[in-house]
């Protein structure tokens, strides 16, 4: 072997190290001790940030005050500043030669922070509008303030982003409070900066307002003049409670029961006058108890005027003619049924004009119907007339009333038949009370009561304060722990 080799195997071998066991000792290295576990992974949010992915594409922004830029169409897709293109010349100071130019404005690419929406926003934005974002604070700082030259200086992407900051609750109760500061009546504040719960309680209004209107322009299309037999059945719908119950902290569960007791209510008392009016009970009281013993089929009456309105409308107006009219009234993002309905209001509103006013259509409706109104009527003869059929129908509601009352104790009757009797019962006796009281509210409180009574909590019942703490970011684990070592005497289910 050559020598260079021998002292480079010698070299190797001094080099081994001998092998290192099989058994691992904890370490903590500096790389894993430091990592930070909130640190976002590589990579970030995915998904593109530009403005037209993070504004709402299906919500209705209110037209920009100031218009589209005309001349310098760019400045509508990112903040400008009002900055545009503008002309001059250079003048030569030897020949004073002028020569035409033009400046344009130090448009740059920037990623922006919104804290609000908790993220970053893609923007096309000059230099001037960069330091006044610095200025002000951050986006959203500069989208927010309350200023004519600012709403001037935004543009219809600045705008978008500004009306979809102001829909994020903690923008909204900001808003308020300043609002609040400055002394503005509450009446005004509610109505300029509603509260998601506001807004919640109107959607929810409008949606019965728009149900109602829709039953009633389907009562009218299937309306026929039936003497006593008109409205019988009823279609009401759940009446609106939120304005008066819904509150800051109630559970879901208890507002949409008091939404309920209140569409009850009212559903059956309008019910039992009409039940009064025709003759098939003698009392209001009696009308309460046939009006919860039917209210299936009320409801069932209900719907089926509800699906035939649809139908309807359906092959009336097609998904074009509806956008349309959305854009027209300025009702973009407005149910489909409220859409139909106002263009169903429309097309009578056409009719009622070319037939030269209401009484004419009227007269002209009532032609069509000729044919039903006679075959009803030769039903009614058959029957022996209108006062039997009322008879018989008053008989009817007095068998199935004395069924109720005494369903408690007929063993003859279905389990399910049986409970559901004896809730109708017990729901027009609390009826009859709230209408010598305080009406539908004494009524809500009543079935509220009795839902909470039948109702378990649960843990609720047995920790109360853990729901508390959690709300109140506080430690709800050393509630539960504190609830959970008081005496047996002072736990419900020890």
């Amino acid at each position: 072997m050559h020598p260079r080799s021998q002292l480079l195997s010698g070299h190797l071998a001094t080099a081994l190290r001998a092998p290192a066991t099989a058994q691992r000792t904890f370490t903590t290295s500096a790389s894993l001790y430091n990592k930070n576990p909130l640190q976002r992974r590589k990579g970030g949010d995915l998904g593109s940030h530009l403005p037209k992915h993070v504004i709402s594409q299906d919500a209705h922004i209110p037209d920009y005050p100031y218009g589209d830029q005309a001349l310098f169409k760019q400045a509508n897709k990112g903040l400008y500043g009002e900055r545009m293109v503008q002309f001059g010349n250079n003048v030569s100071h030897k020949t004073e030669t002028k020569t035409r130019r033009k400046w344009t404005p130090n448009v740059l690419s920037k990623s922006l922070y919104s804290v609000a929406l908790k993220k970053r926003i893609k923007l096309r934005v000059t230099s001037n509008v960069l330091k006044t974002i610095d200025r002000e604070g951050g986006l959203d700082e500069y989208l927010l303030k309350d200023s004519v030259q600012r709403i001037k200086e935004l543009g219809p992407t600045g705008w978008a982003l500004r009306w979809t900051l102001m829909q994020k609750p903690e923008v909204i109760d900001r808003l308020r409070a300043e609002a609040t500061a400055l002394g503005i009546e509450q009446a005004t504040i509610d109505k300029q900066w509603p509260t998601p719960i506001m807004l919640a309680q109107q959607k929810y209004a409008d949606r019965v307002a728009a149900r109602e209107q829709a039953l009633a322009q389907a009562a009218e299309v299937e309306h026929v003049e039936q003497g006593m037999w008109a409205g019988e059945e009823g279609a009401e719908g759940e009446a609106d409670a939120t304005s008066a119950t819904v509150q800051t902290g109630m559970p879901p569960h208890e507002i949409e029961a008091r939404k309920k007791a209140k569409g009850e209510y009212v559903s059956a008392l309008g019910a039992a006058k009409r039940y009064q009016k025709l003759g098939y009970v003698d009392s209001e009281e009696e009308g309460l108890k046939m009006a919860f013993i039917r209210q299936r089929e009320r409801k069932s009456a209900k719907w089926e005027l509800h699906e035939k309105f649809t139908e309807k409308t359906k092959e009336m107006f097609s998904s074009k003619h509806l956008n349309a009219l959305a854009k027209r009234l300025d009702q973009v993002g407005a149910p489909i049924y409220h859409l139909r309905n106002l263009a169903y209001q429309e097309h009578i509103r056409a009719q009622i004009e070319a037939a030269g006013g209401r009484e004419a259509y009227n007269a002209k409706r009532n032609a069509e119907n000729a044919e039903k109104l006679a075959q009803i009527k030769a039903t009614m003869d058959a029957a022996g007339g209108p006062e039997v059929l009322r008879q018989t129908r008053k008989a009817e509601f007095a068998k199935a009333i004395a069924e109720a009352e005494t369903a408690s104790t007929n063993s003859t009757l279905d389990e399910k038949r049986r409970q559901y009797l004896e809730r109708a019962i017990k729901k027009a006796g609390w009826a009859v009370k709230a209408k010598a009281g305080r009406g539908w509210h004494e009524y809500m409180e009543t079935v509220v009561a009795d839902l909470n009574n039948a109702s378990h909590s649960g843990l609720r019942e047995l920790f109360p304060n853990v729901p508390r703490e959690k709300k109140n970011d506080g430690d709800a684990w050393a509630a539960l722990v504190e609830s959970s070592n008081k005496p047996t005497e002072n736990r419900p289910n020890a």
